[in-house]
């Protein structure tokens, strides 16, 4: 079995980049998925934060699990949410293949660019599945399986259809998807 690529976290200024901003508008993705201020979602693969730091703001009534299988990216997000003085993320050093959260414990989950890195995507799916509640929502965001001027190596991206198949095979139920820019998607699921 070939090892993923990871995202290196020497890097992950680039993840919170003005440039990043510019071609993936966090405002615009809350839009787009059918989060509430009181929800409960777990930032699965958080990195630095670009997400979790908007998703707490917006769930001012709500919580953020902040994981990620990474020390040094959940130590920019706790110095992030310090700085802006967030009450509501709890940040926790996850397993790639289980999540340390309750079952049908959260409202939605946020996948982004976390899948396509995971050595295995189906358990991870699987996981997630199991601490969403009935009807929960997961938010997956990936590259377009094409050559693009950045993101990572195309064979190991996973393209639209293949990620749906493999969420649906495992009871997910496909809500829509979004052209994010000109290489990035996202497709959203119901439990």
């Amino acid at each position: 079995m070939t090892t993923k690529v990871k995202f290196d976290p020497g890097n992950k200024d680039i993840l919170i980049s003005v440039e990043r901003r510019k071609i993936l508008d966090t405002h615009r993705l809350l839009s787009l998925i059918p989060v509430m201020p009181y929800h409960v979602v777990a930032d699965i693969g958080c990195g630095p934060g670009y997400f979790t730091i908007p998703l707490a703001k917006y769930l001012f009534d709500g919580k953020v699990f902040a994981l990620d299988v990474q020390q040094e990216m959940l130590d920019a997000v706790k110095d992030e949410v310090k700085t802006v003085n967030l009450t509501n993320v709890k940040i926790i050093l996850s397993e790639e293949e289980k999540l340390p959260l309750k079952d049908n414990s959260l409202d939605g989950g946020l996948a982004a660019f976390v899948l396509q890195e995971a050595e295995n995507p189906i358990a991870l799916l699987k996981e997630t599945h199991r601490v969403l509640k009935k009807s929960g929502w997961l938010a997956m965001l990936e590259w377009h399986k094409r050559k693009t001027k950045d993101g990572p190596p195309v064979k190991q991206r996973i393209g639209e259809k293949q990620l749906r198949g493999m969420a649906e095979k495992l009871g997910f139920k496909f809500g829509s998807r979004y052209d994010l820019n000109s290489g990035q998607y996202m497709l959203l699921m119901r439990k």
